[in-house]
């Protein structure tokens, strides 16, 4: 009987090709079965924790928690996200609301506070970073951060009264990019301060989320799950659990959060439940240096971002005792004389976002003039 042409014969090449065909998507399928069950189910502690960051991560950006819930169960996520560090309660600097600080301004921040005639550019500066600009002139010191996973900048500001809340002048319509802001507010430096509304990541930056104050004036509705962050009039820097503003003597403040460090205790360890970020931060030293730090990420190549607790690691090298965070992820933006300084995970890295306030820095001619009149 003539054999079926149709049939090729088991040792050939059509016979070969058609049956790995079958058994390369099934191995491939199986694979994947195996390694989705491993992440998601595992309790082997390597795995875990990882999955565990994945989880906090995804959970805790605005409009990509599907990353996240398209895949891992309810209740998983649930129990990662139950575990998130609450600092609802906490206060930082609380002695500083009653505004009875009336130190001298010359006693309390003495000339060279950042010990800047000892420090060049490249050098390794007391926390243990490089520093990139020493501007003696004007009293700010930029050093580059480098983690395990992140990079990022910090900048110390020698007078905190210098230190002030801009705010875009068409609220509720757009916000301002960090440059446009420093022109408008005439600020040599700044990063951003308060999240707002962003759909889709296509925000305008015009409506602010929680209150904010500057210059005055008030912007925005309270929200009970943002702490606050409070420049004093007397130039401390108060974080976390203080409502009812107009009780206290502020100058300038806004809502966000998590509280990173109070009264110099540290507040979270590890990723605290909120993953792995861009970020950006503001503290304060005892002696009343002003400490901004932004870290980078979302960007594989150069910067994955960082924990809240590598944040707190960071802020205590440089001797910070009360901080907070404030917007990040793509918001994250650090600016020095019209320059973006940080490699921001923004769509237009070089101008950052368009944002409705920024913590901002006088020039010191514009204070000193302030402080003479």
């Amino acid at each position: 009987m003539p054999k079926d042409k149709r049939t090729p014969k088991k040792h050939g090449i059509l016979y070969i090709f058609l049956k790995k065909r079958v058994i390369i998507p099934l191995s491939f399928l199986l694979l994947v079965i195996i390694m989705y069950v491993m992440f998601v189910f595992s309790n082997i502690p390597f795995i875990k924790y990882w999955r565990t960051i994945y989880i906090e991560t995804a959970m805790t950006t605005a409009d990509h928690q599907w990353l996240a819930t398209a895949f891992i169960p309810g209740y998983i996520i649930d129990e990662v996200m139950s575990m998130q560090t609450d600092t609802s309660d906490i206060i930082g600097g609380a002695e500083h609301l009653d505004g009875t600080d009336d130190q001298p301004l010359e006693d309390e921040y003495p000339d060279d506070i950042l010990g800047q005639h000892e420090l060049s550019v490249g050098d390794t500066d007391y926390a243990g970073y490089t520093v990139k600009i020493n501007d003696i002139e004007q009293g700010l010191v930029v050093s580059e951060i480098k983690g395990g996973s992140y990079r990022g900048l910090v900048m110390l500001v020698d007078d905190p009264s210098r230190v002030y809340l801009g705010t875009t002048p068409y609220k509720h319509v757009e916000g301002l990019r960090i440059k446009a802001m420093m022109e408008y507010h005439g600020a040599i430096a700044g990063i951003n301060a308060s999240g707002f509304s962003d759909p889709n990541d296509s925000g305008h930056g015009g409506d602010i989320i929680g209150l904010s104050f500057s210059e005055g004036e008030y912007w925005g509705n309270a929200v009970s799950y943002y702490g606050a962050v409070l420049m004093t009039a007397d130039n401390k820097l108060v974080v976390g659990n203080v409502h009812d503003w107009q009780n206290y003597d502020i100058r300038a403040g806004i809502q966000f959060g998590p509280v990173l460090i109070a009264d110099g205790e540290s507040q979270i360890e590890g990723s605290g439940g909120y993953g792995i970020q861009p970020r950006t931060a503001i503290g304060q030293r005892e002696d009343g240096v002003i400490v901004f730090i932004v870290i980078d990420g979302r960007q594989p190549t150069w910067s994955l971002g960082c924990t809240m607790g590598d944040l707190v690691e960071v802020l205590q090298k440089y001797g910070v005792v009360n901080a907070a965070c404030c917007d990040g992820g793509s918001s994250s933006v650090l600016a020095y004389n019209n320059e973006v300084l940080n490699k921001n995970s923004s769509l237009n890295p070089t101008y950052g976002r368009r944002l409705p306030n920024a913590w901002l820095v006088a020039p010191k001619e514009i204070s000193e003039v302030s402080t003479d009149e």
